[in-house]
């Protein structure tokens, strides 16, 4: 049997080793963290309320990811729209107020958190076959393999590799020998990697007050630190949060001062009930897992699904994938998965 090693235990790594343990094929999936998922975390609070740090949302038009989900065995459902949404211009005003009628077209959420998707993943491909906080720096052509080095001096054979990583985060932090094309080398360096600065938050409640008095959770500020907010309320009904994202300045407060300016802004929104929350949560996206040394600003989505992660590398042995590899909605889920389907039959085709 041919060697298969995949490096990044996110959802687009772990799907390809999905597909290909479906087929009979066991492979090996080399993790950089001490966790797997990637940018899908779902952490709990005091309740056990599901919050989401990273990957949240999706649609109908996201079909790859729902075929997974249901293979999956795994429920979605609708996120909370309706109700009295606001929208503020500046601090000192009163947020503007507008209804959001009830829709048949909408988000969806992940029964359980998104996170349930990655140990499904996790639990089909056997956590043995999964080896965490092993950094690869280094991979070589040796005739018909590729040696692979990790930050210990550890090596590891493989006929076929797979790079599940974001490409700037490749292209950056492992050495490659012989070099990539050139004109790789510079796309892959010109690769945005969504998410990356991003700051999500999420705070817990006993109970969903605002939505006893008629709120969606939805909030759109211009002058707050938390800039975007929505219900966050799990699939029963029974576990309540409020989750959206700070602005960019969030990385220079302390987690207690980003802790208080989002309460007070949500005592200001909502009334005194919204001091009285159980847990508070945030995640700033800007460690070296996805954000690069060298990260200067990129468009949104630039380079997303370039033409060059079509083909293959090093003799036909080492491929690209991952979110930002997917021709069609690069960066999300449903890219991850798009892009893992993909780059799992051009590996079959080659193991047949």
């Amino acid at each position: 049997m041919r060697e298969i090693i995949v490096i990044g235990a996110g959802l687009s790594g772990l799907t390809v080793a999905y597909n290909l343990r479906k087929r009979g094929i066991f492979c090996k999936v080399i993790e950089a963290q001490d966790r797997m998922g990637g940018r899908i975390q779902t952490v709990f609070g005091k309740a056990g309320t599901p919050m989401e740090m990273g990957a949240t949302w999706f649609g109908d038009v996201h079909v790859h990811l729902l075929k997974l989900l249901q293979e999956l065995e795994i429920g979605h459902f609708k996120q909370k729209e309706d109700g009295i949404a606001l929208f503020e211009t500046m601090s000192f005003e009163p947020p503007h107020r507008y209804y959001i009628p009830p829709s048949e077209s909408s988000s969806y959420r992940v029964q359980g958190g998104t996170s349930s998707v990655i140990s499904a993943l996790t639990k089909f491909v056997r956590e043995e076959n999964i080896k965490l906080n092993t950094h690869i720096l280094e991979i070589s052509r040796e005739n018909d393999q590729l040696r692979l080095r990790d930050q210990n001096g550890n090596e590891y054979l493989c006929h076929h590799l797979v790079v599940a990583m974001p490409p700037r985060i490749f292209a950056h932090s492992i050495k490659v020998h012989p070099e990539l094309p050139k004109e790789a080398s510079e796309i892959l360096q010109n690769v945005q990697t969504w998410m990356s600065g991003s700051v999500k938050f999420a705070v817990e409640y006993a109970v969903p007050f605002w939505r006893a008095k008629g709120f969606s959770g939805n909030v759109y500020s211009q002058s707050g630190l938390a800039t975007e907010m929505y219900d966050h309320t799990d699939f029963e009904e029974s576990k309540f949060a409020l989750k959206g994202f700070l602005n960019g300045s969030a990385s220079h407060f302390s987690l207690e001062e980003r802790k208080t300016r989002v309460i007070q802004q949500l005592v200001h929104y909502y009334g005194s009930e919204a001091a009285e929350f159980l847990s508070y949560t945030d995640k700033i996206w800007d460690d070296k897992y996805i954000k690069s040394p060298q990260d200067g600003f990129l468009l949104p989505h630039q380079n997303n699904g370039h033409p060059i992660f079509n083909g293959s590398f090093m003799g036909s042995k080492l491929f690209l994938c991952g979110a930002e590899t997917a021709k069609t909605y690069g960066g999300y889920m449903d890219g991850a998965v798009r892009a893992a389907n993909l780059v799992t039959e051009k590996i079959f085709s080659q193991v047949l």
